[in-house]
């Protein structure tokens, strides 16, 4: 008789057979195993929000959910599952206040969540990621204050708090961040503790990237800022002023970015071919490419194409990432080169060499 790795054919059919009989036994079972409930954002029912299940915790997610459930206009869910243990994950990507995609985020806090007949989860509360970093406000501490430019009000900055100034106040490893009103006020609630706070308008009104020529920028005078339990602190105005193209190019020119005579060149594309735009390409001396980057491109064009300059020949690792610093959140676009297994690339002192399309991916 016939074997497959050492296994009767005949012992595969009915394997299979039996699997198949089974799901579809459970496809035909009545609707009386599953999960329903609501997903929110702050107190507001979160319609066209996914709801994943997974089999497994969140460190060991590699793999594809094993369902999936979309929310109706009342934020609410309902998924029909067979009998077992299950982690539910809320997520939705929507346009934030500044005109870009904001990613929403959370695990179901009563996971893992045991099914035995039909289960009403508890609503949960999506937040967005990359915002926050675990700072829970406390009752009646907050800070506020205004941000001018040659004593005007701003509106319309974003005015963030970060923890510490290891990253020079910025990028996007800040803890919070608020937008200013019509009359260039702000308030954040935050717990107590020491706080840096810095301020920013850019021309497109976003929250995230490198302020350009035209923007404005600018730091809180007095950092670090002291919050105190139960208390509202009035700050002084924080001042902006305008990013001069003399003062980028300066900022460029001593930096990561400096253009060079060797250079590794090339595209990025996601996983269907389709050039992505806005990617930093890094390369890095040790090939476990862990801590900051030796070098840094400029954010990738329309077309995807990247120009990475370094200050020497050697061989660097290669990878790319939709943000400039601070740790991997959820919703970024992220890879590493394929041209070789260790995601390295040789080249010599003086020389352009174009590597193969890098490809990114959305990670969660």
């Amino acid at each position: 008789m016939d074997k497959v790795d050492g296994v009767d054919k005949v012992d595969w059919v009915r394997f299979w057979f039996v699997l198949s009989a089974v799901f579809l036994c459970w496809a035909c079972t009545p609707s009386d195993s599953g999960v329903d409930g609501t997903l929110l954002v702050g107190e507001r029912p979160l319609a066209g929000a996914q709801l994943e299940i997974y089999l497994k915790s969140g460190k060991d997610r590699s793999v594809a959910p094993f369902a999936v459930a979309t929310t109706d206009e009342r934020g609410r869910y309902r998924l029909d599952l067979p009998p077992g243990r299950y982690y539910l994950i809320g997520k939705k990507r929507e346009e934030g206040d500044d005109g870009r995609d904001r990613m929403l985020m959370a695990e179901c806090p009563t996971n893992p969540v045991e099914v035995r007949g039909r289960v009403r989860v508890p609503p949960f509360s999506l937040r967005e990621m990359g915002r926050g970093a675990g700072l829970v406000p406390e009752p009646g501490t907050a800070v506020q204050g205004r941000v001018v430019s040659d004593g005007g009000p701003v509106e319309g900055a974003w005015v963030y708090v970060y923890t510490n100034q290891a990253s020079g106040l910025m990028g996007p490893s800040y803890a919070e961040a608020v937008r200013t009103d019509e009359v260039g006020r702000y308030r954040i609630p935050l717990p107590a503790g020491s706080y840096y706070l810095a301020a920013r308008r850019r021309g497109d009104g976003s929250r995230l990237g490198e302020p350009a020529p035209g923007d404005l920028n600018g730091v809180h005078a007095g950092n670090p800022v002291v919050v105190i339990r139960g208390q509202e602190i009035d700050l002084e105005d924080i001042r902006v002023s305008v990013v001069e193209p003399e003062t980028r190019a300066q900022r460029r020119n001593e930096g990561k970015f400096v253009a060079t005579e060797t250079a590794f060149t090339g595209r990025v594309v996601d996983g269907r071919g389709t050039p992505q735009a806005g990617i930093f390409v890094f390369a890095y001396l040790d090939r476990r490419m862990v801590g900051k980057p030796t070098y840094i491109s400029e954010p990738s064009s329309e077309d995807g194409s990247f120009t990475l300059y370094l200050s020497s020949g050697g061989t660097y690792y290669i990878g790319a990432r939709s943000r400039f610093g601070g740790p991997l959140e959820p919703g970024e676009r992220v890879g590493t080169y394929g041209g070789r297994a260790d995601h390295g690339a040789d080249i010599e002192r003086g020389a352009q060499v174009l590597l193969d399309d890098l490809q990114v991916r959305e990670v969660w």
